[in-house]
């Protein structure tokens, strides 16, 4: 399974909400500019991400954007799926209309296996963990550069 340009920014917002969860709302403007993503683009994540709860925002001088839950409450699974349309390998585990051989179809087998095991990955993996695991990158690639 290969994650959209929409999940992977997502996940970079919200390792970069549960880093700075601490401080309140975060602009907008400085995620984009830490994660290197668009502005505008970003905004129609954040709306997606605002309707599925897992974010609240304000407006005005002091608002931005905040986790909704602590960081270690929240997975990358409750990211992505919130993100993805799906997360099948393949159409027919969604719509088993589309393929008359669904119900004896081996390879269906190996696909809902696939699509288990990304599920179960996801889930094993809260916000505070790889926002921990971001700050262990960056203060390595920090030595690395002085």
């Amino acid at each position: 399974m290969r994650l959209s340009t929409m999940s992977r920014y997502g996940l970079r917002a919200m390792i970069d909400l549960a880093e700075h969860y601490a401080e309140g709302f975060v602009q907008l403007r400085d995620i984009a500019l830490r994660q290197g993503v668009s502005f505008r683009y970003l905004e129609n994540i954040m709306s997606r991400l605002v309707s599925a709860g897992l974010v609240t925002s304000t407006r005005g001088r002091t608002g931005g954007f905040r986790l909704s839950r602590d960081p270690n409450e929240i997975t990358a699974y409750d990211v992505v799926s919130a993100l993805e349309q799906t997360l099948s390998p393949v159409p027919c585990l969604d719509s088993h209309n589309l393929c008359d051989r669904f119900e004896h179809c081996a390879a269906k087998v190996l696909a809902e296996k696939l699509k288990d095991a990304v599920v179960r990955v996801l889930k094993s993996f809260t916000l505070e963990e790889l926002a921990s695991k971001q700050k262990e990158l960056n203060s390595s690639k920090n030595i690395e550069e002085v």
